[in-house]
């Protein structure tokens, strides 16, 4: 991975991923990322508040922990309800302690993840709004591209866990 500068054009076949960080920011962990996770565009950062400032929602506003393995969610989670978290793709799980999370275990977005082993990640769009792509880039510090770009697609289906129940949300 490399920091990318946004004056020079060059093919994005070199490097699978390019981080363009953006005039007057400096890379560094306290930064929100806009980049296409394994289902749509969204802000991704170590820090819940700094997304949810972002985006004008609530800073207590809980949001979603994705994780490059298993091993990286720290929330104890119903043993009968391991295995179907275990082979699921695109699926956001929410317990019932309230704590959220995504494993990501394949892919471009899994690739990127593992140098962070966890990310919060919300939506690249304003609190109740529709995507607009120039608040996203207005809204984040770093753009990160890979070979796919940039693009809105389905969100996850997102579940509720109760003990040895699952319940479809979205």
């Amino acid at each position: 991975m490399r920091v990318k500068n946004p004056n020079i054009t060059e093919s994005y076949n070199a490097c699978p991923i390019h981080f363009i960080v953006l005039p007057n920011n400096k890379p560094h962990t306290h930064n929100v990322l806009l980049a296409q996770t394994d289902t749509t565009i969204g802000f991704l950062a170590k820090d819940s508040m700094l997304i949810n400032r972002k985006k004008g929602a609530s800073n207590t506003k809980p949001l979603l922990m994705e994780v490059a393995n298993l091993a990286a969610i720290i929330h104890r989670t119903p043993v009968s309800i391991r295995p179907f978290i275990r082979h699921a793709k695109r699926i956001s799980y929410i317990l019932p302690n309230n704590a959220s999370f995504r494993v990501i275990a394949e892919g471009l977005h899994h690739d990127f993840l593992q140098g962070f082993t966890w990310l919060y990640s919300s939506s690249a769009n304003p609190t109740k709004g529709a995507f607009c792509m120039q608040f996203a880039q207005q809204q984040c510090d770093v753009i990160v591209l890979d070979k796919r770009g940039l693009f809105a697609a389905k969100s996850s289906t997102i579940v509720k866990i109760r003990h040895d129940r699952i319940k479809k949300i979205r």
